[in-house]
């Protein structure tokens, strides 16, 4: 498998090995001064790097459409069926890394060339949803999670990409893939798809492979579009605050997960599942390899962590041939039927069992158990899933009352208990099968999950460290599996994991610990959140954080994992500043880089805005990232971290500079014609490129003719059954009468128009400038712009292009020429 680990001997078990790992990656405070360093990764910790290959992979075919269930502190994989074979194939891993095929859960000849299998667990059985081919859907069963399964229902019909969500009330929906967008349905049961509902989440064309998940009581759908064989399939997420079927609001940082280079290219058909140490989230999606010879996809297989800022959803990644540390594991996890360390759990009694660790204020604990079904259930017995525990007299737990379905988050305090919330189970459950209790305690407050249903919330006038275990009736035999916990909640994983870079960072993702991964010389108690800080954290009207650096000397640190050493443009996404800021950007205590934001620069409206303020260089591999405020104050919502380079001045742009050609562009001595008949476009250059002049001469061989130019392009792409604005960047688009400054996302938005009267037959200079976020367009020697247009929120980096839209538009003498500031 294409899993590297760094010095790890492959006999090592991976229970010992992910403990190693944890080890490694611990982070000790420092002093309590500027220059305390923080503990980065190891040379010997446990890494791996995407793109995955498994053991046991269809031939030709590999890892398309990939699904991962976590169940019992275990993950199984599942994905799709090579065209015209039955069965259906899986693998297990307790850390999301080391992967074991676990063969064919289903043999059955109804699940010939099955898409996209999902499987959901409840109550005691496993369901698999797939759709056989693309025909319609089928419910398979089982009670385990490898099978076997069998088949349960008729053909249920609906288009591709079935998909299946549980509500905290524990309702049923099913999405399906739609030409309009991803379609919503209402389920009465695990084998009944009521009519459909057409949502907006929608990518213009062709839109699958969803999935709704629910956090912090925000539904998250990701969905993908829009041909499997596009080098432009892509990931986006929508949020909803009502319901599954939305409406769905679309944030600006889509797509999360893209990339067109022909090493890695169509992205797409994601799913999102719960990390090992119960706090982080990782996303799992395939790339493109090409077609197989019978010509179906080839795919491979690739894991990337997500990540949490309010609201608002980022993907650490996309990444591909970059080493990126394992998942990080729970403090303490087991499973107790298998073996019941003495060095981790004290048995007290046949009744209680308690773990010799402690948890610390914040954390997560998980329980997993059933009850056996001569236990002889009376209205007075109990399972107590417990925390927070200092002694008999004073803990807190979680009460399961099977016979009534009942379950109460009980406080006990120098002996007296009482019920700080209460909730009822569905009437249907099963408590001989395995249910899972997840505690979460926050600041100020206790979540619990059951089933992955939230279903208690209460106050707390003070989080409480202590034991995790169980309790039960005297009468009860409970049995224990999958017991852990770890010392993050609501996120705070985040904090610690490593950011790749190239990408963007969110600044609320600084380090914890006071004089470790921040310091503020004025503590500030009114925070939106991680609030014991001290630090000046506020909601922005997109629902994510933004973190204010008021006072000279204040600083905050980052853990960064670069994968190439590079001249790294920094960019910031601010709120203006009353007066200039100075900031200061250095890496591992070396010498800094002073930037300035301009309380005037154009950029600024109402709201925030993103500004280039200048250049890092970033050795490859793990660091840490400081940044210091010098002087004036910000709120700094995000900042960037691109690679960036400029051309070479004069630099000819001809036949060698091409990257990629979609449609029949003619050339001759570095001339290039439209062809009258295809949408044709050319793009040369690099994505790295980040300031500079396009210039070019433009020739319409008829008043008809339509065609632009392409500046800051990335990601652009080709497909007949995609959107046809398939790039991310800016388009000046030309015609004879009219030029207007488009604003590219794999959707068109204009920004600028200017009217023109251009002649056919006769040849007519252009030239683009972009510098920063200002873009500005030239004609004929003009020396003032016809177009001039700053974009708060900008592209920048990427080649240039030309495009000739069904006509015979032609360019000539191009050239590139870089901006200094």
């Amino acid at each position: 498998m294409r899993i590297r680990t760094k010095h790890f001997g492959w006999r090592l078990s991976i229970k010992a090995a992910i403990f190693t790992a944890t080890i490694m990656l611990a982070l000790v405070a420092c002093q309590a001064d500027e220059v305390s360093k923080v503990e980065l990764l190891k040379e010997d910790a446990k890494v791996y790097t995407n793109s995955f290959k498994l053991d046991g992979e269809w031939e030709d075919y590999g890892i398309g459409d990939p699904y991962i269930l976590r169940y019992n502190g275990r993950f199984y994989l599942y994905c799709s069926t090579k065209d015209w074979r039955p069965g259906i194939k899986a693998w297990s891993s307790d850390n999301l890394v080391d992967w074991q095929y676990e063969g064919l859960v289903t043999e059955s000849e109804i699940t010939t060339g099955a898409y996209a299998p999902e499987v959901v667990y409840w109550n005691g059985n496993f369901y698999l949803y797939t759709s056989p081919a693309g025909q319609g859907h089928y419910v398979l069963r089982s009670d385990n999670p490898t099978g076997p399964f069998t088949v349960e229902t008729d053909n249920l019909g609906q288009t591709i990409d079935g998909s299946v969500f549980i509500d905290d009330d524990g309702k049923w929906y099913f999405t399906n893939a739609g030409t309009q967008g991803i379609v919503a349905h209402e389920m009465p049961d695990p084998f009944t798809i009521d009519i459909g509902v057409t949502t907006n989440a929608f990518l213009g064309h062709w839109t699958e492979g969803a999935m709704i998940w629910k956090r912090n009581g925000l539904y998250y759908m990701t969905y993908t579009g829009n041909h499997v064989f596009s080098n432009g399939y892509r990931v986006n997420y929508a949020t909803s605050k009502t319901g599954p079927f939305g409406d769905y609001a679309i944030p600006s940082n889509n797509p999360i997960i893209i990339n067109t280079e022909e090493t890695f290219k169509g992205l797409g058909h994601s799913a999102t599942v719960l990390g090992p140490d119960m706090d982080s989230y990782y996303v799992t999606y395939h790339n493109l390899v090409g077609r197989s010879a019978e010509g179906p996809p080839v795919r491979e297989l690739n894991i990337d962590r997500l990540a949490y800022n309010g609201d608002k959803l980022v993907v650490l990644g996309a990444t591909h041939d970059h080493e990126q540390p394992a998942p990080a594991m729970p403090a303490l996890y087991g499973w107790l039927t298998d073996n019941m360390s003495e060095e981790q759990w004290d048995s007290a009694d046949a009744n209680t069992i308690l773990s010799k660790a402690s948890t610390a204020e914040n954390f997560i604990a998980e329980y997993n158990f059933r009850l056996t079904p001569e236990t002889g259930l009376a209205n007075e017995n109990s399972a107590d899933a417990v925390f927070a525990y200092k002694d008999e007299d004073n803990y807190s737990s979680v009460r399961l009352l099977p016979t009534n379905g009942t379950l109460q988050l009980l406080i006990v305090e120098e002996g007296a208990a009482k019920v700080a919330a209460e909730a009822s189970l569905p009437d249907d459950f099963d408590y001989s099968k395995l249910h899972t209790i997840r505690v979460e305690q926050r600041e100020g407050k206790v979540l619990v999950f059951f089933d992955t249903m939230k279903k208690l919330e209460a106050e707390t006038s003070g989080a409480r460290s202590g034991k995790i275990g169980y309790m039960s009736s005297e009468d009860m035999k409970p049995v224990y599996e999958y017991t852990a916990f770890s010392n993050d909640s609501d996120g705070s994983s985040d904090f610690e994991a490593y950011k790749p870079l190239p990408g963007a960072i969110e600044a609320v993702h600084y380090l914890k610990g006071e004089d470790r991964g921040y310091h503020v010389g004025n503590k500030y108690a009114a925070a939106e959140y991680r609030k014991s800080d001290g630090v000046r954290i506020g909601k922005t009207e997109d629902g994510s954080y933004s973190v204010r650096l008021q006072d000279s000397g204040d600083w905050l640190k980052y853990k960064i994992n670069t994968k190439k050493e590079s001249s790294y443009g920094i960019a910031v996404t601010v709120k203006k500043p009353d007066t200039d800021a100075v900031l200061e950007w250095s890496v591992d205590g070396a010498k800094a880089v002073k930037t300035t934001i301009d309380a005037d620069d154009a950029a600024f409206g109402e709201g925030a805005a993103t500004l280039r303020i200048g250049t890092l260089t970033i050795p490859k591999g793990f660091h840490e990232l400081k940044v210091k405020l010098k002087s004036g104050s910000i709120e700094l919502e995000s900042f960037q971290l691109f690679a960036a380079k400029r051309p070479v001045e004069d630099e000819a742009l001809d036949g060698d500079s091409v990257k990629s050609l979609f449609g029949m562009f003619g050339s001759s001595e570095g001339t290039y014609t439209g062809s009258g008949i295809d949408d044709d476009m050319l793009f040369a250059g690099d994505d790295d490129w980040d300031n500079y002049a396009f210039e070019t001469e433009i020739l319409l061989n008829d008043q008809s003719d339509r065609g632009g130019i392409y500046v800051r392009a990335t990601n652009e792409s080709y497909h007949p059954d995609q959107v046809k604005d398939a790039a991310i960047g800016y388009y000046i688009g030309i015609s004879s009468s009219i030029i207007t400054l488009n604003r590219m996302n794999y959707d068109s938005y204009p920004l600028a128009s200017e009217t023109v009267s251009l002649e056919a037959g006769r040849k007519h200079a252009f030239k683009v400038t972009a510098e920063g976020g200002r873009i500005e367009v030239f004609v004929d020697g003009s020396s003032k712009p016809l177009i001039a247009h700053t974009d708060p929120e900008p592209f920048l980096h990427g080649k240039i292009g030309i495009r000739s839209e069904h006509s015979a538009m032609s360019f000539a003498n191009m050239s590139i020429h870089p901006i200094k500031k």
